[in-house]
């Protein structure tokens, strides 16, 4: 288990602020954020490399505050893995192994034995990663740091390596902390997402909380929602027309048929509270298209614009349109684009349903 309460640290000029989130016990944690937002500094925080000073810093129940980096039971894997350049591969993944067994045994599940012959200096970047995370993970650490542990590998390697490392975290029980700038990495592996940006941690939790129902606009625009409105929201009576039938189970446990309004839109959506005036935010890949306007559906907003972009980028396009001066952005595979035909200057009609719609 991680767990910071007010945990602050200082390096030169930079501050982290008053950090407080949880990583339980035996759970994956990411975190993410822009360049210079700290994350890095956040890891050595938590191995004792960078002195705390000031809040509280637990790790599996027991203060490790003023406790030495050799005492807290963590392996750190730094993004270019630095190893020891006068010891051999085998050297390097064996210092410190707490068993040689075990240690042979992670070399070659992610990846490193067929390296154990070779001078650290002949090692691609991809390679350098393999060997630290095996040496990490060969001192059986409770818990785990990495520092962006994939960025040097090519994708298949990618993959497989994090596969096999999902493996040995759910075996073993290990609790992890991964810094990473993909955020397909983060939904995959995660099951903590904390955010952070300028020393400071704008939301955390579970990632899909964090990835659709982000904390403010800044937040959503920092992970990839194309589509942010201003606007102002009206909470509607339950009994509105302006929800259609069959929408009554959205309205319910609290939550309300709420109306935004943004320029020339009016978008429905359903919330608890809202604040005003506020944001809306609509991920692309919630966003339907046709070419011609659709019939009963269980969306409830629906939007005629003109196709003014269209972006492909392997098995994925993005389409903006134009609605009425607003642009909107939806997110669908290259095959389904190809099917509809759609081309810049055509017309086509967007629909989203009400539960797609995020306010803050």
């Amino acid at each position: 288990m991680i767990e910071a309460r007010g945990l602050t640290a200082r390096v030169g000029s930079f501050r982290l602020h008053d950090i407080t989130f949880t990583v339980p016990k035996g759970a994956y944690g990411v975190v993410i954020g822009p360049a210079g937002s700290g994350k890095t500094t956040l890891l050595e925080t938590i191995a004792g490399i960078t002195p705390q000073t000031g809040g509280v810093l637990q790790l599996d129940g027991k203060s490790a505050t003023g406790l030495p980096p050799e005492l807290r039971n963590l392996g750190l894997v730094y993004q270019h893995g630095y190893l020891f350049p006068h010891l051999s591969v085998e050297a390097n993944i064996a210092y410190g192994a707490s068993d040689m067994q075990v240690a042979q045994e992670v070399a070659t599940r992610i990846g490193a034995s067929a390296l154990r012959d070779r001078a650290v200096e002949s090692l691609s970047g991809g390679e350098r990663q393999l060997v630290a995370l095996a040496r990490a993970l060969a001192r059986q650490p409770s818990i785990l740091l990495l520092d962006e542990p994939f960025s040097a590998l090519d994708p298949r390697r990618r993959e497989t390596t994090r596969r096999e490392l999902r493996r040995i975290h759910r075996e073993w029980g290990l609790t992890v902390l991964q810094v990473t700038h993909d955020f397909t990495e983060a939904g995959l592996l995660g099951d903590i997402a904390i955010l952070l940006d300028s020393g400071r941690v704008l939301q955390s939790g579970r990632p899909d909380v964090v990835f659709r129902k982000p904390a403010s606009p800044y937040v959503a625009e920092f992970l990839g929602a194309e589509n942010v409105f201003a606007g102002t929201a009206t909470i509607l009576p339950d009994h509105s027309p302006d929800f259609q039938v069959g929408s009554e189970s959205l309205i319910g446990a609290g939550k309300h048929a709420v109306e935004f309004r943004t320029g020339p839109l009016t978008i429905y959506t359903v919330a608890n509270d809202v604040e005003t005036p506020g944001y809306a935010v609509i991920r692309a890949e919630e966003v339907q298209l046709s070419l011609e306007p659709q019939g009963a559906t269980s969306a409830r907003n629906h939007f005629r614009g003109r196709i003014t972009e269209i972006s492909t980028l392997g098995a994925l396009t993005r389409v903006s349109l134009d609605v009425d001066g607003t642009p909107l952005v939806a997110a669908l595979t290259t095959r389904s684009a190809q099917e509809l035909e759609l081309a810049v200057g055509r017309e086509a009609y967007a629909s989203f349903k009400a539960m797609a719609v995020h306010l803050c």
